[in-house]
């Protein structure tokens, strides 16, 4: 039995099976799902599930047991029975998941945690389903074997007292999904594990959430972002199917950012790691269509029905491949959106009319970002009150301009989380449309590790280490810039920001303006910077994806169907040069750290660095960049 810490919620489930993701209730809607034309391959392919052999052998060597079909078929094999009421079908579920138990073995680590994960999950689908026909020896073996996965593998413990509500893993499913539904489906025989786990999520999850996601743009970018969410999404839907009641109840706004997170050409924008630009085509081009479905789980707003069916690819139901995870292939793993989730999930709420979503949007403090989108235009505009450490990069201030195609943008590839060109290159601030104020002495750069090469940027707050809690984010360690303004409107918008507690170990003040004016398509970015040695390097960043011209004071981007013409008309006297190509695009301090092959299609070509000549404390720089389609 375990012992909480945390008080008994008193939301808990029925006395009733079904319980886990539907009830009784919910049966009549689910099987008029199964006759709608839109979710023929949905039903096709948990038919082609429930004749799957499963072997728990694992689908690749390197992946142990786990193999992602195995596991869905046994889902599916659960959900048939439940259908059926058939004590034969029900067999048929209970013996295949038999298998997977008494076979699972993997790699720990994070990978281990989410497979022991889904394996627990479809052990409660199956428990919760064909409950009436497994016997109280099978329960207690069940409930006794998912225990022992969890302590194994999970990155959390078990119980999941380890990891943070804010950032890391234990934002995602292992908590979220995993264990809560485990112990709502086992909730009668060992009340215990929904105290400990529930409890831990009405004591933290909630207010953690409200505090870093109220305002909906999330802190660790729409890649990590938009999984992160979906996992807080599962938890939502989770409590509701048995209670009618919502527990977060403000993650519609993060739907919406990421409708204003998806460029024209419909993929997401690179903004903190990126693992949508390295998937199969079928995520690059709809990089946030199972969001978007379980936005419309959660809403039933039509806009997010058309966005998900836009997207929709038969594979993120059942990829072409078997075992492999989502960051390295595209589907979304560990049934995070499957076959019968989506039969059970669709159509829960009575459809909502779409609403008004004005072409200019503020999403508020901490992450304080405008996004203007129109036609083939987009413009995104960070102040980055707070740094959220993880998966976010050192960006406060920085912009990014599409006009036909990718003229402006975020550089490098995420290639992995532990490898130089991320902790050389990608995260830092002069991989992003910044400035860098570089110091003669540049052992002012001593919060960061030895190896790590001088580039003039953003503090790192508290060396990088992850804040435990939003009390942590929201404080002066992990401050990066205070909002001035914001406006917004059909014609354009503003943002503003100082950003001197991120300069703080260079500079006494730096404020940066952007204002953006949608009819002639010019944004301008004025820049007050006083450093605290008058002899500092002042540069601006400006990142491209195909090789600039520099022509006198006009500096000239062209990429596929746009251009971008930037003049920097303050101060009078600038360098402005261009560093880029092979064996300079991802250069930092004089030395290029690559990504790991292949690059993708949007690494960069390099960047342009306009610095001030004159070595004065106080020093404007003004920049106007004007877009055009070609």
């Amino acid at each position: 039995m375990l012992s909480s810490p945390y008080p008994f919620p008193a939301l808990t489930p029925p006395p009733v099976h079904p319980r886990l993701m539907l009830t009784e209730k919910d049966l009549p809607r689910i099987r008029e799902n199964l006759s709608r034309p839109e979710n023929a391959d949905a039903l096709s392919v948990m038919k082609e599930l429930c004749v799957c052999p499963v072997t728990g052998r694992g689908a690749t060597p390197e992946y142990g047991s786990y193999n992602l079909k195995e596991y869905l078929a046994v889902e599916a094999l659960a959900f048939r029975a439940l259908l059926s009421g058939k004590k034969t079908d029900a067999d048929a579920a209970i013996e295949t998941l038999e298998i997977l138990l008494s076979s699972f073995e993997v790699t720990g680590g994070n990978m281990g945690a989410r497979w022991g994960g889904h394996l627990i999950f479809v052990c409660s689908e199956v428990y919760d389903w064909c409950w009436r026909y497994i016997s109280s020896e099978t329960k207690l073996r069940w409930i006794e074997r998912c225990e022992e996965i969890a302590a194994a593998y999970f990155e959390m413990g078990y119980p999941p007292e380890k990891q943070a509500a804010l950032t890391g893993h234990g934002t995602e499913a292992q908590l979220l999904r995993d264990l809560l539904a485990f112990s709502i489906a086992v909730y009668d025989e060992r009340p215990d594990i929904y105290g400990f786990c529930a409890g831990r999520i009405f004591s933290e999850y909630i207010g953690e959430v409200a505090a870093y996601l109220g305002e909906g743009a999330h802190c660790q970018g729409p890649s990590y972002g938009s999984y992160r969410w979906t996992w807080l999404v599962w938890s939502e839907l989770l409590f509701e199917a048995f209670s009618d009641g919502r527990i977060f109840g403000s993650l519609e706004k993060t739907a919406d950012w990421l409708i204003y997170m998806t460029r024209p050409d419909g993929e997401a924008l690179r903004l903190g790691d990126d693992f949508n630009e390295t998937k199969a085509d079928y995520n690059i081009k709809a990089p946030f269509a199972v969001p978007f479905f379980f936005a419309w789980a959660m809403t039933g707003r039509k806009d997010f029905l058309r966005l998900w069916r836009e997207g929709y690819d038969r594979r993120f139901l059942l990829p072409d491949h078997f075992g492999m995870d989502y960051y390295k292939e595209g589907s979304w793993g560990e049934g995070c959106l499957s076959a019968v989730s989506l039969l059970i999930f669709d159509r829960r709420c009575p459809e909502t009319a779409s609403p008004a979503l004005p072409p200019a949007k503020y999403f508020g403090s901490p992450a304080c970002e405008t996004v203007f989108r129109s036609g083939d235009t987009h413009v995104f505009l960070k102040i980055g009150e707070f740094w959220g450490s993880n998966h976010d990069h050192l960006d406060t201030g920085c912009f990014q301009f599409y006009c036909g195609a990718p003229l402006l943008t975020d550089s490098g590839v995420y290639d992995s989380y532990g490898t130089s060109h991320r902790r050389q290159y990608l995260v830092r601030t002069s991989a992003h449309n910044c400035i860098t104020v570089e110091a003669p002495d540049k052992n002012m750069f001593g919060e960061w590790k030895s190896d790590i090469r001088y580039d003039g940027g953003t503090k790192r707050p508290d060396g990088g280490r992850e804040p435990r809690s939003s009390s942590v984010f929201l404080s002066d360690e992990y401050r990066m810039g205070y909002l001035i303004s914001h406006t917004e409107d059909e014609d354009g918008c503003s943002l503003a920001g100082d950003l001197t507690p991120a300069y703080s170990h260079t500079c006494s003040s730096v404020i940066r303006r952007m204002t953006y004016s949608h009819p002639d398509r010019r944004l301008t970015v004025e820049d007050e910077i006083v450093s605290l040695d008058p002899s500092s390097v002042k540069k601006l960043h400006f990142h491209c994806q195909t090789e600039p011209k520099i022509d006198g004071d006009r500096i000239i981007i062209e990429n596929v169907r746009g251009r971008a013409i930037l003049k920097v008309s303050s101060p009078s006297g600038v360098r402005i040069e261009a560093v880029g190509g092979d064996g300079h695009a991802f250069e930092v301090d004089g030395v290029d750290f690559p990504p790991k092959p292949p690059y993708t299609a949007e690494a960069g070509w390099g960047q342009i660095i306009v610095s001030a000549v004159e070595k004065t404390p106080r020093t404007l720089f003004r920049t106007e960049i004007t877009a055009e389609r070609i």
